[in-house]
């Protein structure tokens, strides 16, 4: 049993409207001089891509940029930005845009720097070395991409969700401007918000460091500690009285500030401790249905929940409480089953998808989701409760 635990942490944070600004002040005490910024379209035609251009050429800094992002990226598109920097001599790298955006960054460097293709990266701490000085800036609140270890691709030969988990991929600054959500529709804000609530519920619930089994030096993901369960605490609170308005009222920008910060933290939260059944069960569930990573996230959440509830009793009476449920009166266990019934009513308040089926999921899946997710064994070994086929199997019925 481990007696010691560790936190590890982007460099730099910088948070706050108007934080975009600051973008080329800080790539430049990065001593960077020419940065590829990756992105996409979309963005594009916002004028966020002119906001950071100008806050680089402001640093005297060269820009250019790659558009050919696309919602889960796949390996072929992480070569195509890859051949881009290739002889350009760019010395950083900034990634604008959600999750999506921010792992082509990564893994497109890794490439550009390391050679070869993306496949020979994927698994954990398989990254040589350094990568060039990644400044991600965020234009949603979910996935925690800007801060995290990790990066995911689509592997479309197989049809799979593959990743790389590596501390070398978290980018050296952070940046937060609420102000660059505003523009985000009511579905993508809904996925991402409903992501970042799983990031810090499932950190909240997952092993203790002290149990998990691992080498400190190559797992990524090292079990909950008191740091990262007060990071989830916090998160959990501010997701469960802004999501619904920044879904409803996108202009909000006190909703979308605290939207934010709650994504930040749950990102602070979970890079750290991991995450555990919930996102393993929604690669292969992604993979078969191509919906966005968090609304797989969420329509699983409450399901996997209540397999947790028997271990994770106390913690999920504080999840309820946490989400705005009066708790006063119930016993631990009532109080913990409202923890359940208050995810799937903000699921419903959301706009989410009524469950796995009207996203494409059907019985005959259920065995091939349960068998893939026994595979990602960097997250199952987090769960607080024992895993198997069977139990995952039954999880993701329950889900249809």
């Amino acid at each position: 049993m481990r007696q010691l635990w560790k936190y590890v942490m982007t460099p730099e944070i910088v948070f706050g409207c108007g934080a975009v600004r600051r973008v080329g002040s800080i790539a430049r005490k990065l001593e960077v001089r020419k940065v590829l910024i990756v992105t996409d379209r979309q963005l594009v035609a916002a004028g966020h891509v002119d906001l950071v251009r100008r806050a680089l050429g402001e640093a005297g800094i060269e820009a250019a940029v790659f558009d050919g992002g696309i919602p889960e990226p796949s390996i072929e598109v992480c070569e195509e930005c890859a051949e881009v920097m290739e002889g350009k001599e760019y010395d950083g790298i900034v990634g604008l845009g959600g999750g999506s955006n921010i792992d082509l960054a990564k893994t497109a460097t890794v490439v550009h720097q390391f050679g070869s293709s993306p496949r020979e990266y994927f698994g954990e701490s398989k990254i040589p070395g350094p990568i060039l000085p990644l400044v991600a800036v965020s234009t949603t609140s979910g996935t925690g991409s800007e801060v995290s270890p990790v990066a995911v691709l689509t592997d479309t030969e197989q049809n799979v969700k593959v990743g790389m988990s590596d501390n070398y991929l978290r980018p050296r600054a952070a940046v937060f401007d609420p102000l660059l959500t505003i523009s985000l529709p009511p579905v993508p804000t809904a996925h991402s918000g409903i992501d970042a609530l799983c990031h810090a519920v499932e950190s909240y619930l997952s092993l203790d460091y002290c149990y998990v089994e691992c080498d400190e030096d190559t797992v990524i993901f090292n079990g909950r500690n008191p740091l990262t369960q007060t990071l989830a605490e916090q998160a959990i609170r501010l997701i469960g009285e802004n999501l619904r308005t920044a879904v409803d009222q996108g202009a909000n920008v006190e909703a979308r500030k605290n939207m934010a910060l709650a994504a930040l933290l749950a990102a602070m939260a979970f890079t750290n401790s991991g995450v555990n059944i919930v996102h393993a069960l929604a690669y292969p569930v992604g993979a078969i249905t191509h919906a966005s990573h968090g609304c797989c996230n969420g329509l699983l959440l409450p399901h996997v929940l209540e397999y947790n509830l028997p271990v994770r009793t106390q913690e999920l009476a504080r999840v309820a409480a946490l989400l705005g449920e009066e708790t006063f009166g119930l016993s631990q266990r009532e109080a913990a089953e409202r923890a359940v019934e208050a995810l799937l009513c903000l699921n419903r308040d959301i706009g989410m998808p009524s469950g796995l089926k009207e996203i494409g999921i059907t019985e005959k899946h259920l065995p091939q989701i349960a068998q893939n997710t026994m595979k990602i064994e960097r997250l199952i070994r987090g769960s607080p409760r024992r895993v198997t086929v069977e139990a995952l199997e039954e999880i993701a019925r329950r889900a249809l």
